[in-house]
């Protein structure tokens, strides 16, 4: 059976059409999380602080559901500038995660939806029982 998993102290995605976190059986489809505030302002203007708060987003939805960043089984990565930021957001992510054991993609974008945001990553993850 479908849940939708809402977390009110993130940026709420119902407005836009759809919820942040989905769980099906023992798994969770994140959408793409960002850097954002929970008022909707970005973290800050580069990609390591968006990084930050994109991760410390993903693990505040994750631990809700009752998961953790370490349940991670597969990321994409959308990247606005890649050239510049990729290698920034890698390094970073390493910080965070400091396990590699999960699958992952990278993808540069041209933008993304709300000005000034230059990452978003969309997650799948278990749920140990």
């Amino acid at each position: 059976m479908k849940e939708v998993i809402s977390v009110s102290h993130i940026l709420p995605y119902e407005p836009y059409g759809f919820t942040n976190c989905v769980r099906y059986g023992d798994t969770l489809y994140l959408s793409g999380i960002s850097g954002l505030n929970v008022d909707g302002s970005l973290a800050g203007l580069d990609i390591e602080s968006q990084t930050w708060k994109t991760y410390e987003n993903i693990e505040i939805i994750l631990q809700a559901a009752g998961s953790g960043l370490e349940q991670i089984l597969q990321m994409t990565s959308f990247i606005v500038n890649l050239a510049d930021n990729g290698s920034i957001y890698v390094a970073t992510r390493k910080k965070i995660l400091a396990s590699p054991a999960y699958t992952s993609a990278t993808i540069g974008v041209a933008a993304l939806m709300i000005p000034g945001l230059l990452l978003e990553v969309q997650c799948i993850a278990g749920i140990t029982k």
